[in-house]
C-alpha cells in the first residue's frame, strides 16, 4: 500500500525523537496536518502565528535537544527567522519545515 510524502515524512520526525510540530494550519501544510493527526506519537501545536512557533521550538530544543517548527508557503517561511536565530545563537537544534505550494 502506498503512503503519502507527508505520512513518511511524520514517521521520520517521530523516529527522530520529535514530539510536537509546532505551526499555523491551513495551506500547504494541511497534508502534514492530517499525517499527524492520524499519528499517535507526535503532536501538532497550534500557534497563532509561525514566529510564536518557532520561538517555542526554540525553547523546547534547549531543553529537550530537538524540536520541530513549520510555516507555510511564501510569508510563513519569513516569519519563522526570528525564532530560528534565537535558536542558532542559542546552540539549539530546531528543525523548520519549509513547506509549499504545488506550481505548474
Amino acid at each position: 500500500m502506498s503512503r503519502k510524502v507527508a505520512e513518511q515524512l511524520v514517521e521520520m520526525l517521530v523516529d527522530a525523537g520529535i514530539k510536537r510540530i509546532y505551526a499555523v494550519t491551513g495551506d500547504s501544510l494541511n497534508e502534514l496536518n492530517d499525517a499527524v493527526r492520524v499519528n499517535k506519537n507526535i503532536d501538532w501545536i497550534h500557534v497563532r502565528h509561525e514566529e510564536a512557533g518557532a520561538y517555542a521550538a526554540a525553547a523546547e530544543a534547549e531543553l529537550n535537544g530537538l524540536a520541530c517548527c513549520a510555516g507555510s508557503s511564501g510569508p510563513g517561511h519569513v516569519h519563522l527567522i526570528n525564532g530560528l536565530y534565537d535558536a542558532h545563537r542559542a546552540g539549539a537544534a530546531v528543525l523548520a519545515i519549509a513547506s509549499t505550494c504545488a506550481t505548474v
